[in-house]
């Protein structure tokens, strides 16, 4: 197969002997995509080991393209592959690392193989690996074949040679294929994007394969699920925390100069352009951008897993439903100014010209939307593929750590409100209004409950404090009379109803979720959750997974107390199920097995790195549930097989 082909090489990013995947010393080869890189028709590797990558024929060279704005090559699945030498015979242990996205779904194709290495081969394919995929992991042997982008490790350890043959000295004639099936298991040839590989002649540490995933996963947008991201220093750049109310489609930028990582625009490999932030400007690739920020940045970012849909109208916005937790860490605390490009394709058909997409950020964290807190940025403009552009954004102005972002359509005049409702003890409520957008001065009106109040202010802070119990009208309007208004209530403090809702039957290894604080508007009360089974929680938001009588006791900070009870139980039901999940290491998590017949049970427990770790078998019961422990922290695969199926799950152990 011809094509245009101008510069095919690889560049080794270790411009220094310090620098490394994840600041992980001892790669035998890194490989990444350059198109700068000469001469022509030649990789290099710069590991030090001085391997050469070559097309054998002009026809089986690949093209170029990205994967999240960085260089990779990009594989026709007919003849393309590449071949270097590559010395394996000798290695008793292997971590081979690599991204890459596949593009065809329904045949197995080969990643990487090898030739003439006695006993030692590698076969590497898009189904037989231990990889990282957005919000899942996959072990050996999937059952399906995606194209979701990927990073994956392959591992070999403890094998000692039975015989060298072809090796002399440190040369031999053993061969690396990229991209070509070089064994007897007739792959395709790959199709798709492989970037960047390396490979190291040790096994890894934990810590050392969570750096090096977390330089993967940040580079190319790939989801590194409930694990905590580290920088090539250690320090955690995306939390365990961070996980909880925002898992999916992890994405940043970063500077982080022993891993030679200078990631200056992202999207997530996931859903590509639907959310970019570019750091200064926007530019067509990685390279291109001329920004410049402090070594060890890292900006990171996750969202919710909501729908990408509006929600009601609240107050003269309607706010989306799908929202972003940022964390921000700097050596420094040097902010990095951005540009967010949000596309607004499948949501919405046309913004009117009466009204502006804002993106709202929210400095505490939270994710209240709210409260005086809120940044509001308001569009810059709308380019030809519906992307929505914002200029100026950022995030962690405060450098507390961490904002909560996300996009709403709403009036010109945007208005962010904070409403205090009365107590037991203090009768009224006070309303806070913070303007964003529009032309000072501003005309307030007030009205409701017998009484009208009608100011000029030329700033965007406007309080009503002593409000009386009641409904309410409020206008408001610019100086180019743009306008806003929206209805909202003072409520009786006795008439509110902390309700926790019906009762709840869960599924096994399902949790029902309760939100106490839904009606309570006071930041400062104190929740205490109780239950008969044991459960106590002090947080406003609680998951549970166990049957029981659930009730929570909200104390605002002037004494006030309100309380509910919710009663959940179990369905019974035939299935496999794990719980919790994350589990802290050393505290038990159950499998629990229900079926309809007597089972015999085969539990296996593999490691991040493909190692058995635990055998666990039982058999002659219908219903089992068998608590276990590990001890140190980690991503688990652990197999469950009966007579009637097999299931594979991941399990979290956090620290």
């Amino acid at each position: 197969m011809k094509k245009i082909f101008t510069v095919l090489s690889v560049l080794l990013v270790c411009i220094s002997n310090a620098q490394s995947p994840g600041g992980v010393g001892g790669t035998s080869v890194w490989y990444k995509t350059n198109s700068l890189q000469t001469p022509s028709l030649m990789y290099q590797d710069y590991s030090g080991n001085q391997h050469q990558i070559q097309a054998l024929t002009g026809a089986n060279k690949p093209a170029y393209s990205l994967l999240n704005y960085n260089e990779c090559l990009n594989f026709d699945g007919t003849d393309d592959f590449l071949k270097f030498p590559f010395v394996i015979e000798t290695m008793d242990k292997l971590n081979f690392f690599t991204a890459y996205q596949n593009k065809n779904p329904t045949q197995e194709s080969a990643l990487f193989t090898t030739d003439n290495t006695d006993e030692k081969e590698l076969f590497y394919s898009t189904k037989n690996v231990f990889r990282y995929n957005n919000d899942q992991i996959n072990f050996i042997n999937t059952s399906t074949i995606d194209t979701l982008a990927s990073f994956s490790l392959y591992s070999k350890f403890g094998t000692p040679s039975a015989k060298i043959t072809k090796v002399i000295g440190k040369t031999g004639l053993s061969s690396m294929y990229i991209g070509k099936d070089e064994g007897s298991h007739q792959w395709q040839n790959f199709k798709g994007k492989l970037p960047e590989f390396f490979a190291y002649g040790k096994i890894l540490t934990l810590n050392e394969r969570n750096r090096v995933n977390s330089y993967l996963a940040v580079k190319y947008a790939i989801t590194m699920p409930y694990t905590e991201y580290l920088s090539s220093k250690n320090k955690k750049i995306w939390r365990q925390a961070d996980f909880n109310d925002y898992p999916a489609r992890i994405t940043g930028i970063a500077r982080d100069g022993y891993s030679d990582l200078y990631q200056k625009q992202a999207t997530s490999s996931s859903e590509p352009k639907r959310l970019i932030i570019a750091a200064k400007k926007l530019a067509a690739d990685n390279r291109s951008n001329d920004a410049q920020f402090a070594d060890q940045s890292f900006l990171v970012w996750g969202d919710n897993k909501k729908p990408l849909e509006l929600d009601n109208d609240t107050f003269g916005y309607q706010l989306l439903k799908r929202k972003w937790k940022a964390r921000f860490t700097s050596e420094n605390s040097q902010t990095i100014p951005t540009e967010v490009v949000f596309s607004i394709k499948d949501i919405i058909q046309q913004i009117p010209a009466d009204k502006k997409l804002w993106l709202l950020v929210d400095r505490t964290g939270q994710g209240n939307f709210n409260s005086s807190n809120i940044e509001a940025y308001p569009m810059d403009h709308i380019d030809n593929d519906q992307g929505v552009h914002f200029k100026d954004v950022v995030f962690d102005q405060d450098l507390s750590g961490t904002d909560v972002f996300s996009f709403a359509l709403g009036n010109k005049i945007l208005s962010i409100y904070e409403i205090t409702q009365p107590t037991c003890t203090v009768t009224n409520g006070t309303l806070n209004l913070n303007i964003k957008g529009g032309k000072a001065p501003f005309n307030v009106a007030l009205t409701g409950n017998g009484t009208s109040q009608n100011i000029t202010v030329q700033t965007s802070q406007v309080s009503f404090p002593n409000l009386a119990i009641g409904n309410y009208h409020l206008v408001i309007k610019d100086a180019d009379n743009n306008m806003t208004s929206y209805d909202f209530s003072v409520s009786d403090f006795s008439t509110i109803n902390l309700d926790l809702g019906p009762d709840v039957a869960i599924s096994s290894g399902n949790a029902a979720q309760f939100n106490a604080s839904s009606h309570i508007t006071d930041p400062h009360a104190v929740y205490s959750w109780t239950s008969d089974n044991g459960f106590t929680s002090s947080s406003p938001e609680i998951n549970v997974y166990e049957p029981g009588e659930y009730t929570v006791t909200v104390t605002t900070s002037d004494g006030c107390i309100k309380k509910d009870t919710v009663k959940v139980t179990r369905k019974r039901e035939n299935g496999i199920v794990i719980y919790p999940n994350p589990v802290p290491k050393g505290q038990p998590f159950t499998i629990r097995i229900i079926s309809d017949k007597i089972e015999t049970v085969d539990i296996k427990i593999h490691d991040g790195s493909g190692r058995l770790v635990k055998t666990i078998q039982d058999k002659g019961k219908d219903y089992y549930e068998i608590k276990d422990t590990l001890p140190t922290e980690g991503v688990y695969l652990i197999i469950v097989k009966t007579s009637s199926e097999i299931k594979v799950f991941k399990l979290i152990v956090q620290n």
